[in-house]
């Protein structure tokens, strides 16, 4: 008689496989907290941290020194990426080392994004413009001919179209069709913009929150947007997240307001914040390995996770603090 257990145990180690492989990777970037102290001996630590088990726990993988970090994320070679108060700052080993590759004059980078499609290839989004690297951020140069008012607190780098890139402004939403060399103002006027995000699947469509004048949707890649609703028409918008497995399901983070969820595509919104103990929500994040798991940062609450798909919230890490970023990687 021939033992089924190998076969079965072969079944295990499958599935066993197959669930790493579909493991989610959060950067979580922690910029301060009210619970710091200048010269105390045991001020809490900031900038950046990181789970693995879909966030119930936190490593923290930042500067082993206090800085205002605002954002990280992984490039497609598995760099790792901070925009941070003293510059853009990059790890190769998964965040356990870090180097500031930018000079004395860049500060206060508020958003990085490295090119999905071309490693190497990095942007980011500071209060003085937008730079650029092709070289893994041995060298920076400024992108930003054609801005009028350099401050720029986002970009959205087309992934149907990696040469096509879209940038939050105060001015409104400028765009490039040729890798950040020239750019053009061409959404949303005279609107303080202050996140975009492309809506997974649908290229020509993106999302653009807005500083008071809520979220703006775009279905012809960017050149004419409308309100996403009455819901939300008067909105402090800082966080966009789409479900990508599901993306009828929207989430944006507010000022204020909290989570306002829509299931329907942007047509109809409900707010969602029931468990929120700050409804000053920056950042935002749907884990792909399970899209029931949402978390949301806020501005001196901490880090808040939903297990319903953002019916109700838990309090999870950091309290009292600024989390400014989230960002996730399929592994």
């Amino acid at each position: 008689m021939t033992s089924r257990f190998p076969a079965a145990l072969l079944s295990v180690m499958l599935l066993t496989d197959m669930l790493a492989a579909q493991q989610d990777t959060v950067y979580m970037s922690v910029l301060a907290s009210r619970k710091h102290r200048h010269g105390a001996a045991d001020n809490p630590v900031v900038g950046l941290f990181v789970s693995t088990d879909q966030a119930r726990t936190w490593t923290n993988r930042g500067w082993r020194e206090y800085i205002r970090m605002f954002y990280t994320e992984a490039g497609p070679d598995g760099a790792l990426w901070s925009a941070c108060g003293n510059g853009v700052l990059r790890s190769l080993d998964g965040g356990r080392r870090w180097r500031v590759t930018t000079g004395w004059e860049v500060t206060e980078v508020l958003k990085v994004r490295p090119d999905p499609m071309t490693p190497g290839v990095v942007f980011a989004a500071t209060a003085y413009g937008i730079i650029k690297s092709v070289d893994r951020g041995e060298t920076w140069k400024s992108a930003t001919e054609g801005f009028h008012r350099k401050f720029t607190s986002d970009i959205c780098i087309d992934k149907g179209n990696t040469k096509r890139l879209l940038a939050a402004s105060e001015e409104g939403i400028y765009e490039s069709r040729d890798g950040g060399e020239r750019w053009s103002l061409n959404g949303l006027r005279g609107m303080i913009v202050n996140v975009i995000e492309q809506q997974p699947g649908k290229p020509k469509e993106f999302w653009a929150g807005t500083e008071e004048n809520g979220l703006f949707r775009s279905t012809d890649g960017g050149r004419t947007w409308r309100p996403a609703g009455p819901a939300v028409s008067q909105a402090t918008v800082y966080a966009i997240a789409v479900d990508s497995s599901k993306p009828s399901v929207i989430f944006i983070g507010t000022f204020g307001d909290g989570v306002f969820r829509s299931a329907d595509g942007g047509g109809t919104w409900e707010r969602t914040s029931s468990g929120l103990g700050n409804l000053d929500v920056h950042s935002l994040a749907i884990l792909p390995s399970d899209p029931n798991i949402v978390l949301a940062g806020t501005l001196n609450g901490g880090l808040y996770r939903s297990t319903n798909g953002g019916e109700t919230w838990d309090f999870n890490s950091q309290e009292d603090a600024q989390v400014w970023g989230l960002s996730v990687r399929r592994r």
